[in-house]
């Protein structure tokens, strides 16, 4: 068998945003003839039946309890057999077990980071302590390694980490997610499900995990704000997601007396029909690396009013030409839903569509190949 161009280094395909990303790399460079194997730490997933066509699936075939520990070894095993040409660790903020195990194979490696590093504050301790420092190790070996380039999904995201580790931010390249607009559009034809509210009321959306991360919080108080100086605008808020945080918001929303403004829908496998039809998306998180469901409503042409937040929340709104974005206030998102109401927010078909040129497949596979050969140079 010939060497893998790329390998793909994940847990586990459990259908995450990240995942989705990585299998339509893998299935765009496969198209183009490269080898491309997808090693998972277990063949495992949600995901695991969207495998592209001519992509290898490896299964390392460690289980999840103690994974990290277990997975260096069997990867280790792999790499040595097969050492492709570039690995590509997906692991989240322990990347440094797959990097390990590629530098000491002696084998090429792209980086790329896709989450702020406000993210490694959040985990418990004392895993914390141990993310946060192998996280700063890890990036600092990184970007002195002869055969090593570090990627990010969003020059915010790029300028966070830069000043995480204290690394020159040119040494990180800014690799943009894809987003594939055709299957967007696939998915928001599909019948819209039963909506928790009689008549057509208008609604507006926010999409994401119930994690104190995404800000559900401040969106509720500022959806509570903005309903008792608007009584009459009949909008409705959904959230779809499901998340530890459900039963904290359940009870935020009873007492502020929006149990029928407010709904929370759980997981949505499917948040596209109700994107396409609502006024508007919402978005307080704290950081995003790229927030791929802000360029999914800029693919169906709805308005977004979101919340400063560290990593590529600005790049994906283009620097504010396509959305809103507010001071991180419980007043200021107020007064952003204000304006969203009122139809303040305008988007140009043409520049809208140049903006999001850039996150097409196309666009994603060559940026790729061009850093890979680079690589290979």
């Amino acid at each position: 068998m010939k060497r893998p161009d790329v390998a793909f280094v994940l847990p586990a395909l459990h259908g995450g945003g990240v995942e989705r990303v990585y299998l339509d790399l893998a299935g765009g460079l496969a198209a183009k003839g490269f080898r491309v194997d997808m090693v998972l730490a277990k063949a495992e997933g949600a995901f695991l039946s969207h495998m592209p066509e001519g992509v290898g699936l490896v299964d390392l075939g460690v289980p999840r309890k103690l994974r990290l520990l277990r997975a260096y070894g069997a990867l280790r095993a792999y790499l040595q057999e097969r050492r492709p040409r570039v690995v590509v660790p997906v692991w989240g903020y322990l990347d440094a077990v797959p990097l390990w195990a590629s530098w000491e194979n002696g084998l090429p490696v792209l980086w790329v980071l896709h989450n702020a590093p406000a993210y490694l504050r959040d985990l418990p301790l004392p895993k914390r302590q141990v993310a946060v420092w192998s996280a700063r190790w890890a990036l600092r070996r990184a970007a002195s390694h002869p055969r090593t380039r570090i990627g990010a999904v969003s020059q915010g995201v790029a300028r966070a980490f830069s000043l995480f580790a204290d690394i020159p931010e040119a040494s990180i390249k800014v690799l943009p997610n894809p987003i594939s607009s055709e299957r967007i559009h696939l998915l928001a034809n599909e019948s819209l499900p039963l909506l928790p509210f009689l008549g057509e009321d208008p609604y507006w959306v926010a999409v994401g995990r119930l994690h104190p991360q995404k800000g559900f919080e401040l969106l509720i108080r500022a959806f509570a704000l903005f309903s008792r100086r608007y009584p009459d605008s009949r909008v409705h808020l959904l959230l779809l997601g499901e998340g530890p945080q459900r039963p904290r918001l359940e009870i935020l929303i009873r007492q502020l007396g929006l149990q029928d403004k407010v709904h929370l829908l759980g997981h949505v496998p499917n948040p596209y029909p109700y994107m396409r039809r609502a006024r508007g998306l919402l978005l307080a998180s704290r950081y995003e690396g790229l927030p791929t469901v802000v360029l999914e409503a800029l693919v169906l042409r709805v308005p977004v009013v979101a919340t400063e937040a560290e990593g590529g929340l600005r790049e994906a709104l283009g620097n504010g030409s396509f959305g809103l974005v507010v001071p991180r206030t419980l007043e200021a998102l107020a007064e952003g839903m204000v304006r969203l109401w009122r139809g303040e927010i305008n988007l140009s078909a043409q520049a809208l569509a140049d903006h999001l040129a850039v996150y097409t497949l196309s666009a994603a596979v060559k940026a790729y190949t061009n850093l890979f050969e680079e690589i290979w140079s």
